[in-house]
């Protein structure tokens, strides 16, 4: 199928682009989006993203030795949700996207559940 080019305007709000970034975050953060803040901002023609939220953590194990720090601790995960929410954005929105600030409110913890 070939595209051609129609005459017209799309506009996208800024409440879809809001909402699409808050949906992308709790995704990135594997939270409930009812607990996810976002701004938009512009940034030189690029869309700064400011994210206010938990972040999921598993429970700590007893197994884990004392202040040794498991390999996906919780900078490398939010760094890692950041990349992702630049990158989803990006790829759903079409736009350039600029800073990604998060700044984690607490930890959700993820308990285990047992089988029986």
């Amino acid at each position: 199928m070939t595209l051609h080019a129609v005459p017209g305007l799309v506009a996208v709000s800024s409440r879809a682009l809001e909402r699409t970034a808050v949906a992308v975050a709790a995704g990135a953060l594997g939270v409930d989006v009812s607990t996810v803040r976002v701004r938009l901002a512009d940034e030189a023609g690029s869309l700064g993203v400011s994210v206010t939220a938990p972040l999921r953590v598993a429970a700590l194990r007893g197994d884990v030795p004392r202040g040794e720090v498991p390999s996906d601790g919780i900078l490398t995960r939010v760094q890692a949700a950041r990349h992702d929410i630049r990158n989803e954005l990006t790829a759903i929105t079409g736009r350039s996207i600029g800073t990604v600030s998060v700044a984690v409110t607490r930890a959700e913890v993820r308990e285990e559940k047992r089988v029986r």
